[in-house]
């Protein structure tokens, strides 16, 4: 295990060598190009021997979070850019390759039109979600940053920047699409979306050391999944369509989001909370939200976390619950069950086992910027789901559910990471 850890960190490191070398020589080519990146290598375990975490387990691993990114910039003119962002993972479920690439003119210095991929701006940290320079924690709060559905769209948007003596104020529209693969609190999921009609806009204030932003976004989710369509076919033939109309997913996706921090250079605290609702009765809507408060010293940033996320309840129809009654007193006296029969377990199976409850996490953290474009950081996160089923805790066997639904789960991770600027 310790000869794969360092043959990942000397093969990130190497690449990441190559991209500064290389981004250095394309700058003396040609002055219209500007080529920066990032890159981090995050080590990290988890103290549970059953349950995995954001792809962590009980083993030391380079694999999930550890990156190389570049960022090229080629400007046509003074008002014309094309910008594009390439990103290697070492996390084999995370798609390596351009994660947004657009054409941007921006007629003066208070407004900027783009078209193309672009980063979703959901989020305080959307656009450098990737980047973990840029913010204090190795990994963002879980509750927040792990439950979007669409991380980036194909479309337009539209800014507006305005910087006055006492308050800056930066708004934000875009229109678009997306169609690809999604997560769901914090996990992959089998399933192909295609999202149309998207629609966001997002408003920050900021007034000397305090800032608030809002954000809005929606659109009309139709989703392939593959694990529903059988029972949800069945439940129509046998003339159930309430049961099979709570497994329809297709129906409009809306995300709310609140921030607010105040920074004033020598302490920072910030928290921000997020609403998702969809119109799929096996995942309604979810909560999440953190605090953290941090305090810099020369070089170094103490930082603590709280964060909380909590589905609403989720409940299926009871129209056949009396079939499913039948189902369980056969089963109790091994006598076989009809189609139907089978069905309504399969069904009721579904609703019993779907996210259903809560996740406390709390953080302790520090940062070490040793270099001005480098910093080390150190991380120990408790999880703890007040209720079962957060959503958040996998499992490592095939059947992909735990032996036990009413388990409440809790664990430690560990984490070390280095960033990198170029």
């Amino acid at each position: 295990m310790v000869q794969g850890l360092r043959k990942t960190a000397h093969t990130l490191l190497v690449l990441a060598a190559t991209a500064c070398s290389t981004s250095s020589v394309a700058l003396e080519i040609n002055d219209q190009l500007d080529i920066s990146g990032f890159a981090r290598i995050i080590g990290g375990y988890l103290d549970d021997n059953e349950a995995q975490l954001n792809g962590y387990q009980d083993e030391v691993t380079l694999k999930q979070q550890s990156l190389l990114a570049l960022q090229p910039t080629f400007r046509f003119n003074e008002q014309f850019a094309l910008t594009g962002q390439f990103i290697a993972h070492s996390n084999s479920e995370r798609k390596s390759g351009t994660e947004w690439l657009y054409l941007s003119y921006s007629p003066n210095n208070s407004w900027q039109f783009r078209a193309g991929k672009l980063r979703m701006p959901t989020y305080a940290y959307s656009d450098s979600i990737d980047v973990g320079y840029s913010y204090p924690w190795i990994t963002p709060p879980l509750q927040v940053y792990n439950n979007y559905l669409a991380p980036t769209f194909t479309g337009i948007s539209g800014s507006y920047n305005y910087a006055g003596r006492e308050y800056a104020l930066y708004l934000e529209g875009y229109y678009g699409y997306f169609d690809g693969e999604i997560l769901q609190a914090g996990s992959r999921v089998d399933i192909s979306a295609n999202v149309k009609d998207i629609i966001g806009v997002t408003a920050r204030l900021s007034h000397q050391n305090l800032s608030l932003r809002l954000s809005y976004n929606t659109g009309y989710n139709k989703s392939d999944v593959p694990q529903l369509e059988p029972i949800q076919n069945a439940l129509e033939q046998a003339g159930f369509r309430n049961s099979a109309s709570s497994l329809d997913d297709d129906g409009r996706t809306s995300f709310y989001e609140a921030a607010i921090s105040y920074d004033d250079f020598d302490s920072f605290f910030k928290a921000e909370w997020t609403r998702a609702e969809t119109e799929l009765d096996l995942a309604p809507s979810l909560d999440g939200y953190y605090f953290t408060a941090g305090y810099l010293w020369q070089d170094w940033t103490l930082h603590f976390t709280y964060g909380a996320s909590a589905y609403t309840n989720v409940k299926a129809q009871q129209e056949l619950q009396g079939v499913r009654n039948a189902a369980l007193q056969k089963l109790g006296q091994q006598q076989p069950l009809t189609a139907i029969e089978t069905i309504s377990l399969q069904y009721f199976g579904l609703f019993d086992s779907a996210p259903d409850g809560s996740l406390d996490s709390y953080t302790l953290g520090t940062r070490w910027d040793f270099r001005l474009n480098m910093a080390f950081k150190a991380e120990v996160t408790y999880l703890n789901e007040t209720s079962p089923r957060s959503g958040f805790f996998g499992t490592r066997f095939t059947s992909g559910l735990p032996s036990d639904l009413n388990k409440k789960n809790d664990a430690t991770l560990l984490q070390l990471g280095w960033e990198w600027v170029f």
